[in-house]
């Protein structure tokens, strides 16, 4: 430990929503927290004790063992890497600003070539839940600078997840994650909004909402399968039918006067893959429309 009291020292550059709710984890898990902002921030802003505002970024990371990075995009995090490279020797920085996998690949060659000890990371969960069993992080690093992240686990508290050292896993994990999460809120407020429409109080849907949600949940396994091996004989959702399913949210959707969104695009989908498979094959044959983006060829 550098530091007089044994606690481990925790530099988070960049007071964001995200940033502050790493830096309040470090400080309520016992860790002394330097903090840095490129616009001044004041301690009632950011509405906890424990944590030190410093205004040099130089000063803020005299002395810490772990600099956590959490700018706006990797952009601005690069530019930052390039200032605090002659002061961070020997120490490992974390980088968890949002970004593309591409971005987050760059960023790491970036750090590699100004001699910095570099992880990306993902932070998975609202800004509410960092700090708890709830948190959920990813990382990716070699071994020796994973090694080193024992005080960010333990500030984050919850899961710290290691996939191995392609940096731009992270990332893309982070994405795709919300592909479903905003699809989803999407999709439900659409849903509510229809229900409404029907005379169907939004709490009175709620719990409708709930089970198809735990039925979608169960359903995923057999999706990643059939996407996997290009195989759609199962027999269970029947392109032709879900297809009809569709067209049917599609034009109550309009009767109503809401616009179709989500379902228009997955009807749309559906009848693209009608054209070209039986109606009996099973509808997540929709997927090959990504499948044969990648370049794999149809059914493979």
């Amino acid at each position: 430990m550098t530091n007089t009291d044994d606690r481990s020292t925790v530099t988070v550059l960049g007071l964001g929503a995200m940033g502050t709710a790493i830096a309040r984890a470090a400080a309520s898990n016992g860790f002394e927290v330097l903090a840095w902002n490129r616009s001044a921030r004041s301690r009632e802003e950011l509405g906890a004790s424990g944590i030190d505002l410093i205004e040099s970024l130089e000063e803020s990371l005299r002395g810490t063992d772990l600099v956590v990075v959490c700018v706006r995009d990797h952009a601005a995090s690069r530019l930052l890497l390039e200032k605090i490279a002659p002061v961070v020797a020997n120490r490992v920085v974390v980088n968890v600003s949002t970004g593309t996998p591409a971005h987050a690949a760059e960023s790491a060659g970036h750090a590699a070539a100004l001699g910095i000890r570099y992880v990306s990371g993902a932070v998975m969960v609202p800004t509410p839940l960092v700090g708890t069993d709830k948190s959920f992080a990813i990382y990716a690093a070699s071994e020796a600078d994973i090694a080193e992240l024992g005080p960010m686990f333990d500030a984050m508290a919850g899961v710290s997840d290691v996939v191995g050292e392609d940096h731009s896993v992270p990332a893309a994990l982070d994405l795709a994650m919300l592909d479903i999460y905003f699809a989803g809120m999407y999709a439900h407020l659409h849903a509510t909004a229809f229900a409404a429409a029907h005379g169907i109080r939004p709490a009175r849907f709620l719990p409708y909402a709930h089970g198809i949600v735990e039925t979608l949940g169960a359903s995923l396994a057999g999706l990643t399968s059939g996407f996997e091996q290009g195989t759609y004989d199962g027999g269970e959702a029947r392109l032709d039918m879900c297809l009809s399913f569709l067209e049917h949210i599609v034009f109550a959707s309009g009767e109503v006067g809401i616009d179709p969104g989500l379902a228009e695009v997955v009807r749309a989908a559906s009848a693209r893959a009608a054209i070209r498979w039986s109606g009996a094959t099973d509808w997540d044959v929709v997927g090959e429309d990504f499948a044969l983006e990648q370049g794999r060829p149809q059914g493979s």
